[in-house]
C-alpha cells in the first residue's frame, strides 16, 4: 500500500466509525451493536480468496501481513489448482498451461484415467503453494482452505478430453457451458483423488470447490450472463456414461434426445427473431408438455453435480471429521430462478459444512443485463427489457436501480443483505454455516460500477445483517486495490468483529 492509500484508508476508518449508525441504515437498519451481539468478542471467520500472483511478486509473509492489517483476515482460500491464467497473473512466460500448484502424490489418484504427474502445473515446477503457505497461515493462527474451481475451458493436459461433456449432437463441448462430466468416473475419481491428497499431505483446514455451471436446460436457453450467443445444440451432457446410467434408472435416452431436438429448434427460431404463433412462453411449455424428459434430464444432471458434492464431502471427512468441505454458489441464482430452485440448501445441508453464495454487487448490474438479453430471445421474448427487468426483482425479491442505471450503479448493499438472509432462512435448523461471497474489484466494463471502499464496507455490512457467519472476500487478492479490502476491516472494526 503506497502512502496515499494508507492515508485515505486511514481517513475511511476515522469516517466510517464516526457514521456507522447511517452505513447500517444503507445496509439495512439494524444498529452495530445488535448485529455483532451474537458473536460476543470473538473473531468472525473472514476468508479471502488467494491465487499465487502476489505470493511470488510479493513472498507469503508480506501477503498474509496485509491481509490480517488491512482486512482481519483469518482464513484462506488457495488457488491450490488452476487452468485460469489470470489466477497466476503476470507471472507466466507466454506459454501458460496451469494446473496443480501443489505436490502431487501419485498414490491417491486411481481408477482413473489422468496421470497424476500431468496434471502438476508446468509453470514454476519447484513452487508447492500448500507448503509455502500452510505452516506461515498456522503460524498466524490462520486457516487454510484448498480452492478448487472447475475449468470451463478444456486443458491442455494428457485424456483430459476424455472427462469431458458431449452435447446433443455427440460433439465434446470443450468450453463453457460445458466441463468435465459429473456421471464420468474418470472425472469424480479424480476429483476426490484430489481432495485425498490435500488433506492428507498437508496440514489444511478444508476444501472448497465451485462448479460455475448449469444443467442442459439452462445450457440450451443461454440462461446465463453471457449466454445470449449459446449455441442451444451445445446442451449436455449425452456422453456414453449418462446414457448408461439413464438406461439403467429407467430414463428414455431417446426421448429425452428428441425433447432437446425441439428445444434447440426453438431456441433457435427465437435467435432468429421468429416469434413463434403463440409467442415464446406457451412455446416454451409446450415443448415441456410434449417432452417432459427435458426436465427428467435436466434433475439427472444437477443430481449428479450434487452427487459429486456429498461424495467430496464424504472423502474430506473420512480423512478427518473436523475438516470442513463446502461449496462455491454460482452467481447465476442471483438472476435464473430455475437454477435458483435447484441450489436447495436444505437438502444440500447434509453434506454441506458451508456455503458461499456469490454476491457480487458492482457486476451483478451489467450481468443482470446481460442474462436478460439471453432469455428475452426465448422464454422471456414477450416481455419488453423493463418489463423483464421488474418481473425479475419481483420473484427474486429485489428492491434494485431501474434499468437505465443499473449498469451504472450495480446491485446494493440491500441485495447482499436479502440474499444472506434468504441463504441463512433457507438452512435455518442445520450446522451449515454461510459465508458470502464479497465483491472487492471483480472487473466491470467501462461505464458500469466500480468497487470503493465505502460500497466494500456496506456489502460486508449487509452480509452480517443478514445473518452470516463469515464472509469470504473475493474474487481474487491479486485483482484487489488495498483501500478496497481496508473497507472490509473497516465493517468488522464497526461491528466489533475485528
Amino acid at each position: 500500500m503506497d502512502r496515499r492509500e494508507f492515508v485515505r484508508g486511514a481517513a475511511l476508518t476515522g469516517a466510517a466509525v464516526a457514521s456507522g449508525k447511517a452505513a447500517l441504515a444503507q445496509a439495512g437498519g439494524q444498529d452495530a451493536a445488535a448485529i455483532a451481539a451474537p458473536y460476543g468478542a470473538h473473531k468472525t471467520f473472514v476468508g479471502i480468496q488467494l491465487d499465487i500472483g502476489r505470493i511470488l511478486e510479493q513472498g507469503v509473509d508480506r501477503v498474509l501481513d496485509d491481509l490480517q492489517r488491512l482486512a482481519h483476515v483469518n482464513a484462506l482460500f488457495l488457488y491450490s489448482v488452476t487452468y485460469m491464467e489470470g489466477r497466476v497473473h503476470a507471472h507466466t512466460t507466454g506459454n501458460f498451461r496451469g494446473g496443480n500448484y501443489a505436490t502431487v502424490h501419485p498414490q491417491y489418484y486411481k481408477d482413473t484415467i489422468l496421470k497424476p504427474e500431468d496434471t502438476r502445473a508446468p509453470e514454476f515446477p519447484t513452487f508447492d503453494v500448500l507448503a509455502t503457505v500452510v505452516p506461515s497461515a498456522r503460524k498466524r493462527g490462520m486457516k487454510t482452505f484448498c480452492w478448487i474451481i472447475e475449468d470451463n475451458e478444456l486443458p491442455r493436459v494428457p485424456n483430459m478430453d476424455k472427462l469431458w461433456e458431449v452435447d446433443l449432437h455427440g460433439r465434446p463441448v470443450t468450453r463453457h457451458p460445458g466441463g468435465p462430466c459429473f456421471t464420468n468416473p474418470n472425472y469424480t475419481n479424480y476429483l476426490l483423488g484430489l481432495v485425498e491428497d490435500y488433506c492428507r499431505s498437508y496440514e489444511v483446514d478444508g476444501i472448497m470447490f465451485g462448479s460455475e455451471r448449469m444443467g442442459p436446460l439452462g445450457s440450451a436457453l443461454g440462461a446465463y450472463h453471457n449466454g445470449a450467443r449459446a449455441d442451444p445444440g451445445m446442451a449436455c451432457c449425452f456422453c456414453s456414461f449418462c446414457e448408461a446410467k439413464a438406461r439403467r434408472t429407467g430414463i428414455d435416452f431417446e426421448r429425452v434426445k428428441l425433447g432437446y431436438l425441439a428445444l434447440e429448434k426453438y431456441v433457435r427460431a427465437g435467435r432468429a427473431g421468429q416469434r413463434p404463433v403463440d409467442g415464446y412462453f406457451v412455446a416454451y411449455q409446450r415443448v415441456l408438455e410434449q417432452y417432459p424428459e427435458v426436465m427428467v434430464w435436466e434433475r439427472f444432471w444437477t443430481s449428479a453435480q450434487h452427487d459429486t458434492y456429498a461424495a467430496l464431502h464424504a472423502r474430506v471427512k473420512s480423512i478427518n471429521p473436523n475438516l470442513q468441505a463446502g461449496w462455491h454458489i454460482w452467481q447465476n441464482s442471483s438472476w435464473n430462478p430455475t437454477y435458483r430452485a435447484e441450489q436447495d440448501f436444505a437438502a444440500m445441508a447434509p453434506y454441506t459444512d458451508y456455503v458461499k453464495p456469490v454476491l457480487y454487487n458492482n457486476c451483478a448490474g451489467e450481468r443482470m443485463i446481460s442474462y436478460m438479453a439471453s432469455v428475452l430471445q426465448n422464454i422471456h421474448g414477450d416481455m419488453t427489457r423493463a418489463e423483464l427487468l421488474e418481473y425479475e426483482y419481483k420473484v427474486l425479491n429485489y428492491n434494485e436501480a431501474p434499468l437505465e442505471k443499473l449498469a451504472a450503479v450495480g446491485f446494493s448493499a440491500d441485495y447482499v443483505y436479502r440474499e444472506t438472509k434468504r441463504t441463512v432462512d433457507s438452512l435455518a435448523g442445520t450446522q451449515t454455516q454461510v459465508w458470502p461471497g464479497i465483491d472487492i474489484d471483480v472487473p466491470t466494463a467501462g461505464g458500469s460500477s466500480k468497487c470503493t471502499p465505502e460500497g466494500v464496507r456496506d456489502a460486508v455490512l449487509g452480509a452480517y445483517k443478514g445473518g452470516a457467519q463469515g464472509v469470504v472476500l473475493s474474487r481474487s487478492y491479486s485483482e484487489m486495490k488495498l483501500e478496497n479490502l481496508r473497507g472490509a476491516g473497516v465493517a468488522l472494526e464497526q461491528l466489533g468483529l475485528a
